[in-house]
């Protein structure tokens, strides 16, 4: 990189050499990229509605690249599996309905892309 000040006769130049990205390192930044691009939603929260509802909600703060909202459910300590992909990308709730009682449910929600 080189920054001439550009008056007069070049009263001050400094000349820096450009770092050397390697791959791998280009490959980070770019899913760190990617990353922040396809941010997941924020301020979630689950609350129950009922014995056997859960009303969840969120904040959207997701780039152009997003094309659903994928919710999932885990059964105490079970895997997570899919409930939901929302497509309609300014939705910000979703009641999950049918539910056992006296149940402990863990909730997670994520973004997709094409």
């Amino acid at each position: 990189m080189i920054f001439d000040g550009g008056l007069g006769s070049q009263p001050f130049m400094s000349e820096q050499a450009l770092p050397v990205v390697k791959p791998q390192e280009s490959q980070v930044i770019n899913q760190l990229l990617l990353t922040v691009w396809l941010a997941a939603p924020v301020d979630f929260r689950v609350e129950s509605r009922s014995e056997t509802s859960t009303f969840l909600s969120w904040t959207n703060q997701h780039g152009a690249g997003v094309t659903g909202i994928k919710i999932e459910r885990a059964l105490g300590d079970g895997a997570f599996s899919v409930i939901a992909t929302l497509i309609d990308l300014t939705r910000t709730t979703y009641e999950d309905t049918g539910l056992t009682s006296a149940t402990r449910y863990r909730y997670r929600i994520s973004v997709t892309d094409s």
